[in-house]
């Protein structure tokens, strides 16, 4: 009797010893989050506008990243509906950094694959939807949320199927644990069943998965400990954010928010019957019984869970029946991570800001700059013209691609892809690849000449012809690809038809120092003082060339790409925002005068293919190829994109093929669809139009008169007339001068006044080359 009153009082000791270890193993852990909640990666507000390519699967797949629920008959706000060729939106008020959305209906039709109207407001603004979950070493998707947040039919399909008794029992089920030790140690087998929903979750947040009658007796004490710790509402809310639903996406679904988001689509605030008793019932097994790998299975097990409400009291039969009678309806989000390259980038800038593993440590939110309608575009321009170039061009197999797109008013990369295949290398081209940009530095040439020199002008004529020039002991000999030289050329057929030698001259008025400082003014820092830079001898990224052409439609104004606009907590609270820095570099008249000529090289230059692919419109860009044909560029711009694609090997070998070959086609993919062709580029006060004679004249008849664009003040009066009568009154009209100024001869010097022509040189022949000579000749 002793011996047994000290065995039981030693029990006593040595339980209460455990418990006391349990409850503080219990206290210390809720002290803190009970889970690292993963950060996230958001795009920016989804903007619609018409002409986007788009269809309507696809902005359902955008809306359920932003947490909208797809529904038959439009409810309340973040419902959307799906009709025949057109998406219906009651959107939700929400805001974060730096934007916000209002409540209202947002109608968007379509066109084929494309954006037609949206209303009532062009352009719709849309919330931000999701890009990526960050997680941590666990690899869990989990969004936690508050027990008023789990619908009643949730929680109740939840307790039907796995603890009916739950609101009655102190956290363990003695008769459960007794019945299951004796079943199981009969059978001879591990300790199994007899577990409530308190011992489920002791079990998944302390313990190990293995089943032993110490590791029961250790459930039930750390159960003990939770029921006396928290609330039922309490301890029902952790075990619905913690338990497992199985893998989706190559994470594991953790918590019935996720679990929701994951299967149906919609947060688990919208969850129906139906759906909430499917949760329910693949709890136990939730691999086995996944909606998404075998929903038969999965709907049998909603049926039992319905069945069990309905004997709970819980649900009415015939609202089970009916819910029984209908289909299993899995609507699951985009998979993966969207973006990847651009969220690389993101989470990169995180993480140098606030330490390695940051974003998944801390839950932090980063907000990037990406349209995903636009990215979606850039993924595909990039696979088909990768698979066009190759199925055409068999010696670029294996040639990789980057696209990188950037709203010119603020700097924000839209859109991004730095490679072929994420999966295969995930080194992003379009950010860090440093290849020389070739030709397409010659409109940024331009442009600088166009600031210096009023008196420049698209019909410009300057000389190709072979020129030498000695560099530190060396003669360079620039050459034009083709090897031919045309005489005279105007600047705006200089850059359309990619005259190397003129673009050579262009630069050699900005002298080697004043163009490395220009090209650096536009955050192209490789560029050196070597006369080549002037032909693209620098290395350069596609995201600084995209930035730089930007300044073209942006009237001269450059805005530093980004692709983070803000970083926030988890809560919202703002760490980090980055707003636009915009700086003037170029005055509007010189901006407009280069654009001009860059639409030329669209319209019937190097760029004139991309018309084949749709885009045309108000397009202006630039052919790129270096030397051996290592690197092929395209860059260009609409009114408000700036886009660069470069196409080549990662080691430099030949590609083989110019700018107009291998990158022009995925930038004209890109800039069909994203419906931003259908604007203009206004012509400042700064600029005017006039008559040029660009053919020179025979038998006094221009041979060839253009219309042209002009500096104010600068514009020819003679046009495309022959010049007539005394050499300096022909060049006061012609420049606006006072009749006064005498012309100077061939030297540069001034003849004495009342000095008569040279007597081999007849007075048309010598303004003719007076005429070259003043217009860069």
């Amino acid at each position: 009797m002793v011996l047994a009153t000290g065995t039981v009082l030693g029990a006593g000791i040595v339980g209460a010893v455990f418990y006391r270890q349990a409850l503080e193993q219990v206290r210390v852990s809720l002290e803190g989050p009970v889970w690292a909640v993963p950060g996230k990666a958001w795009s920016a507000p989804m903007t619609l506008w018409p002409g986007l390519k788009l269809t309507p699967a696809l902005l359902a797949s955008d809306l359920i990243g932003a947490g909208y629920t797809r529904v038959d008959t439009i409810g309340g706000p973040g419902d959307f509906q799906v009709q025949d060729g057109a998406v219906m939106i009651r959107v939700a008020p929400a805001s974060g950094p730096g934007w916000r959305v209002s409540q209202g209906d947002v109608m968007v039709t379509f066109q084929g694959d494309r954006v037609h109207t949206v209303s009532p407001r062009d352009p719709a603004i849309l919330p931000p939807t999701l890009l990526a979950m960050i997680r941590g070493p666990s690899n869990e998707a989990r969004n936690p949320r508050t027990f008023e947040d789990f619908p009643q039919h949730l929680r109740q399909a939840v307790l039907a199927m796995e603890d009916g008794r739950f609101f009655e029992h102190p956290g363990v089920s003695v008769l459960g644990i007794l019945r299951a030790v004796v079943v199981n140690v009969l059978r001879g087998g591990a300790v199994q069943g007899g577990s409530t929903l308190t011992q489920q979750l002791a079990k998944n947040l302390y313990l190990s998965p293995e089943r032993t009658l110490s590791r029961k007796a250790e459930e039930a004490l750390l159960a003990f400990a939770l029921e006396r710790e928290l609330s039922k509402r309490e301890i029902l809310a952790l075990y619905l954010n913690e338990i497992y639903w199985g893998q989706a996406g190559g994470a594991a679904i953790c918590g019935a928010d996720q679990a929701s988001r994951s299967f149906f689509g919609k947060p688990v605030e919208r969850l129906d019957v139906g759906e909430a008793a499917t949760l329910a019932g693949i709890i136990s097994a939730p691999n086995a019984y996944s909606p998404l790998r075998h929903p038969e299975i999965a709907r049998q097990r909603r049926d039992l869970a319905l069945g069990r409400m309905v004997a709970m009291g819980w649900l009415e039969a015939s609202d089970a029946d009916r819910i029984m009678a209908e289909d299993l309806e899995v609507h699951t989000p985009v998979a993966g991570r969207r973006a990847p390259y651009a969220v690389d980038v993101a989470v990169d800038f995180a993480e140098e800001r606030f330490g390695p593993g940051s974003l998944a440590r801390e839950g932090l939110q980063v907000h990037t700059t990406i349209q995903p309608a636009l990215q979606r575009l850039a993924d595909h321009a990039v696979a088909a013209s990768i698979a066009e170039l190759e199925a055409r061009h068999p010696q670029a197999a294996g040639a990789e691609m980057a696209l990188v797109a950037v709203r010119v008013d603020d700097g924000s990369v839209v859109a991004m892809v730095g490679g072929r295949s994420y999966a295969t290398s995930p080194f992003n081209r379009a950010l860090r690849a440093q290849r020389q940009p070739g030709s397409t530095v010659k409109p940024l040439v331009l442009a600088a000449a166009f600031e210096e020199d009023p008196s420049l002008s698209p019909a410009t004529v300057l000389l190709d012809e072979p020129i030498e020039r000695s560099i530190d002991g060396k003669t360079w000999r620039p050459r034009n690809y083709d090897g031919q030289y045309l005489g005279e050329v105007t600047v705006r057929d200089t850059i359309a038809r990619s005259r190397n030698v003129p673009a050579v001259l262009l630069a050699e008025r900005l002298g080697a120092e004043g163009l490395r400082r220009w090209l650096h003014r536009l955050g192209l820092p490789g560029a050196g003082r070597n006369p080549s830079v002037a032909l693209g001898a620098f290395e350069a990224t596609p995201v600084q060339m995209a930035a730089a052409y930007a300044v073209f439609p942006n009237r001269g104004h450059r805005v530093a790409p980004r692709v983070v606009s803000a970083v926030t907590e988890a809560d919202g609270e703002v760490r980090v925002s980055r707003r636009a820095a915009v700086e003037a570099r170029l005055s509007a008249r010189s901006a407009w005068l280069a654009t001009s000529v860059l639409q030329s090289v669209i319209e019937a230059g190097t760029g004139a293919r991309a018309a084949s692919y749709g885009a045309s419109g108000a397009l202006g860009g630039k052919t790129g190829t270096t030397d051996a044909y290592r690197d092929a560029w395209f860059v260009g711009f609409s009114p408000t994109l700036a886009v660069a694609v470069w196409v080549g090997h990662d080691k430099g070998r030949n590609l083989g093929l110019t700018g107009s070959q291998a990158a022009l086609p995925a930038w004209s993919r890109f800039m069909a669809g994203s419906g931003t062709l259908g604007g203009t580029f206004p012509m400042p006060e700064s600029v005017e139009r006039g008559e040029a004679c660009v053919g020179g004249f025979v038998d006094g008849e221009c041979q060839e008169c253009r219309e042209e664009f002009f500096s104010a003040g600068w514009v020819p009066e003679v046009g495309c007339e022959e010049p007539m009568g005394p050499v300096g009154s022909f060049f006061d009209r012609l420049f606006g001068g006072g009749g006064t100024e005498p012309v100077p001869d061939e030297d540069g010097t001034a003849p004495e006044a009342g000095e008569e022509a040279e007597e081999d040189l007849s007075l048309q022949e010598r303004v003719r080359r007076q005429l070259r000579k003043r217009l860069g000749g």
